[in-house]
């Protein structure tokens, strides 16, 4: 026998129906209206200025640190396979190049621990740098107000509260159109800025990674950049050190 039951949550009534657990014969209260309870996402953004023209201050929440690397928040990391969708527009590269690049970025993480963290890499020519959280990790290219921010990035998840609930959900990454984008290393060009040198360090903040100062200059993670430089293509040992802290070796 099931009959209607009407329960009040937060001042809103939700209808239940009750029912027979069996065999014990119990009755009980089954909400027809899930009420969501999870905690509201969190955002931090990075910001990554050209060759220590301003010192940014580090918008993190709590987590830890060695000598070369350091979190975003303790323990907040990406928990599923997760792919990640480019638009190449106004990069002044090929689209090939730019999707050929990003994936390299992405597996120069993913090669250093035994965890799959990156899925597919594909264009998405409506991706742009969001305000709010849409379930995409996305890559674009556009304008920044600031001459001296070279990329920045945004990250959403769950920061505070109880380490084992701490999580990173997604993550954005804006290239600012200011500098010329192109493969250094490719060219021997050194007056434009390396795209896969940047990429690498923007993914980084995306997998849970903070920026790094003071004597912490050979590290991807080394929050200052300019034109013509490429060491930031290969991990160092700070930045693998961090990455298994998270992800195992």
């Amino acid at each position: 026998m099931f009959k209607k039951l009407k329960q009040i949550f937060s001042g809103m009534a939700v209808f239940a129906v009750a029912a027979v657990v069996l065999p014990s014969g119990q009755i009980v209260s089954v909400p027809q209206v899930a009420v969501d309870k999870s905690p509201a996402l969190e955002s931090i953004t990075f910001i990554h200025y050209r060759d220590g023209l301003v010192k940014p201050a580090f918008p993190g929440k709590g987590g830890g640190s060695t000598v070369c690397y350091g979190f975003i928040s303790k323990d907040a990391k990406l928990t599923a396979i997760e792919d990640v969708f480019v638009n190449p527009d106004n990069s002044g590269m090929s689209d090939l190049i730019v999707l050929n690049q990003t994936s390299n970025s992405l597996t120069e993480w993913d090669n250093h621990t035994s965890a799959n963290i990156f899925g597919s890499t594909a264009f998405d020519y409506s991706a742009n740098f969001d305000s709010i959280a849409d379930g995409k990790n996305e890559i674009s290219f556009g304008p920044y107000d600031n001459a001296s921010v070279i990329a920045v990035t945004r990250v959403w998840g769950i920061f505070s509260g109880p380490t084992f609930a701490r999580r990173i959900d997604q993550f954005d990454i804006l290239f600012n159109t200011t500098y010329s984008w192109g493969d250094v290393a490719e060219t021997g060009n050194a007056n434009l800025m390396d795209y896969i040198n940047i990429a690498t360090h923007e993914i980084g903040h995306g997998l849970g990674l903070a920026d790094l100062y003071n004597t912490c200059t050979n590290e991807t993670m080394y929050g200052y950049s300019t034109e013509g430089e490429i060491s930031k293509r290969d991990l160092n040992t700070g930045d693998i050190q961090g990455l298994q802290k998270l992800y195992g070796v």
